[in-house]
Order: structure tokens, then sequence, then C-alpha cells
């Protein structure tokens, strides 16, 4: 949660709008998330949204007067649900470097799409896996 940011509070951004930012596996939870805020609160502000050290990353805003501990706590169960499940296809996964190299970039992915990001056959481009062969 954050406070109001005169740029952000121009614009009318929800989840949806910026769920390209991460990958089609995390769409479900980005989804749940929303409709779970939306419903207590429709007029919240999504300040920023994305993947950063193999991890979802949400920011938003609020209304004044709503309650932040309830809504801290949706935001990080998401990012939570999001530790857990591959970025590109949604299946059980876990924060992993290609090729499990130390000090790489870290990316949430399962054992199948591990193998596929590793060979730098598989990456996300808004919001879509894309495949490409080597």
């Amino acid at each position: 949660m954050c406070a109001q940011d005169p740029v952000t509070a121009s614009s009318s951004r929800q989840i949806p709008d910026r769920a390209h930012a991460v990958g089609p596996g995390w769409l479900p939870l980005l989804g749940r998330l929303h409709e779970r805020v939306i419903t207590a609160w429709p007029g919240y502000q999504l300040v920023d949204l994305k993947e950063k050290f193999g991890g979802l990353r949400i920011r938003l805003e609020f209304p004044e007067g709503s309650e932040s501990s309830t809504l801290r706590a949706l935001v990080e169960a998401a990012e939570e649900e999001a530790a857990v499940t591959c970025e590109f296809c949604g299946a059980l996964g876990r924060a992993r470097t290609r090729g499990d190299v130390p000090g790489g970039w870290l990316k949430t992915v399962c054992d199948n799409c591990h193998l596929a990001w590793t060979a730098h056959q598989l990456m996300i481009i808004n919001g879509a896996v894309r495949y490409r062969s080597v």
C-alpha cells in the first residue's frame, strides 16, 4: 500500500490492466486477487505489478479508511502463492536460476519449464509465453 501518487491517481488502473506484465501462469491467482479486492474496494488503484527476483510484486492504493491489514493480507497471500507457481504454465514451481547456477537471474518455474527456460527456448513477452528454436 502506498500514499497517493499524482501520476497514478490520474489513471484508472486495476490488476487486469497490467496483468500482461507477468507470465500467464500467474494470471489465475491475479484474477482471484482482483475479484476479492474489487468486491470490497471497487475504487482501488494498481500502483505496480511485476516479477522481481523470481517473485510477484504487487502495490495497490486503496480509498481512505479502508482496512489496510485485510488488504495487505490479500496481496501477501497472492505473492506467496506466486512463489510456488510456475510463471510460465501455472504448475507447482519454485524460484530457480537458469541451470540452477548460483547468482543468476531468478524465475519461479516448474521442472518442465525450467529445462526449456535454461536452454533459452522459452520466454515471456507481453504476458505471453513465446517459444524459439535454437
